[in-house]
């Protein structure tokens, strides 16, 4: 059971659900909290903790709702980041000493065992190369750097006393804001924070282009492809259409209601079929097969989506509306997906272009043909009777 997962199928979408909310009770709760007082007030480093967990709870929450984007794609990475943060919400309940941060300390409990057991249902991997990851660990190198540098030279500082205080000057320093509250007095302190000022914002600079670079550009080379094939419709190249000879076309499943639409775009296209089925035998000659789970990231990879002209997705294909969602992703090519009647909706969600549901269809033809022979026999039995006057 556990392995028949999509984002939008009923465990997924619980998960997803409960996430969602957590975050937006952690936001509400952290900024109820810096606007109430708390049930029991400490001093020192307790009065610290509810200080800390008042303002943090709200970045935590905001940060559950990134997580949840990923995890309605699947990525097992947003799915752990989830977990770990859901935990920390449900320490900021606790930390805060509010009867109003209760029911955040519920749903995070809940949110948990309810993480735990959809595990399986996340297991897209993420696309980060070794640049990107490489600037991430950059991020944190440098935010390290100028916090034990910040806090190691304090005594040369006005206004860096604790850890905290560290923090904030590293951060404020290295997104280029600089409120100016914090003064370094001695030259040691005034060469960190030269050092600082270089590294911070060249860090951001390059972990921002690593990062959103590629999606960027991927972006914009579909949109060429796109505007390239439009523009070949309108002067008559593509005289057939979306689909022509020498096109290529990723058919994902090969049940028995998809493979005669496979024979049939065989003599016109390149096909190339995605299963985890061994169906070689029952596949028309020239068809090429990649066997292997649909939904894993190497068999994608393997089937080039970015190369092809068209997608089609089979009724009853494992975790058919993730399928799309990731086909979408990575290609600007027409979708076709073979619904089952209950998921057309989540099909054209995930960015199907076209949803064809054959049981539909059949029941729409029977019917239709029903209503023409009734009218055919009514006008026949008018008929007669007219004759019969």
């Amino acid at each position: 059971m556990l392995e028949a997962f999509h984002p939008r199928r009923p465990g997924g979408r619980v998960a997803i659900v409960i996430v969602t909310v957590i975050a937006l009770t952690s936001i509400a709760t952290g900024i109820g909290a810096i606007l109430t007082r708390p049930a029991l007030e400490g001093g020192g480093s307790l009065a610290d903790l509810q200080t800390a967990a008042e303002f943090s709870g709200t970045v935590v929450g905001f940060a559950l709702l990134v997580t949840v984007w990923g995890m309605r794609r699947g990525y097992r990475v947003a799915y752990l980041v989830a977990v770990g943060l859901v935990f920390l919400s449900g320490a900021h309940g606790v930390a805060q000493f509010r009867a109003l941060s209760l029911p955040l300390v519920l749903l995070s409990i809940g949110g948990l065992v309810v993480l735990v057991t959809a595990s399986r249902r996340f297991t897209r991997a993420s696309h980060l190369n070794a640049t990107q990851v490489g600037a991430l660990l950059a991020i944190v190198g440098v935010c390290c750097y100028g916090t034990a540098g910040a806090y190691a030279l304090r005594s040369g500082f006005d206004g860096v006393e604790g850890v905290v205080d560290a923090v904030y000057f590293t951060v404020v320093t290295a997104s280029t804001v600089g409120y100016g509250d914090v003064h370094a007095r001695t030259e040691a302190a005034r060469l960190f924070a030269v050092s600082l000022v270089v590294l911070g914002p060249a860090t951001l600079a390059a972990t921002a282009g690593s990062l959103l670079g590629p999606a960027v550009e991927a972006r914009l080379a579909r949109a060429g492809r796109r505007a390239t094939r439009r523009g070949n419709r309108a002067v008559g190249d593509d005289h057939d259409g979306w689909l022509h000879d020498g096109s290529r076309v990723v058919v994902f499943g090969a049940g028995e209601t998809i493979r005669p639409v496979i024979a049939a775009l065989a003599g016109r296209a390149s096909i190339t079929v995605v299963t985890d089925e061994k169906s070689t035998a029952v596949l028309p000659d020239g068809v090429e097969s990649i066997d292997g789970d649909p939904t894993a990231e190497r068999t994608l990879e393997r089937a080039a989506l970015d190369t092809c002209n068209a997608v089609l997705v089979g009724a009853g294909t494992r975790d058919q509306t993730r399928l799309v969602a990731a086909a979408r992703s990575v290609t600007d090519a027409r979708i076709v997906a073979l619904a089952d009647g209950r998921t057309v909706e989540s099909l054209e969600r995930a960015g199907a272009d076209v949803v064809v549901d054959p049981e539909a269809l059949v029941v729409e033809a029977t019917l239709g043909a029903l209503s023409d022979r009734g009218g055919n026999g009514s006008q026949s039995s008018a008929s007669a009777r007219s004759q019969s006057g």
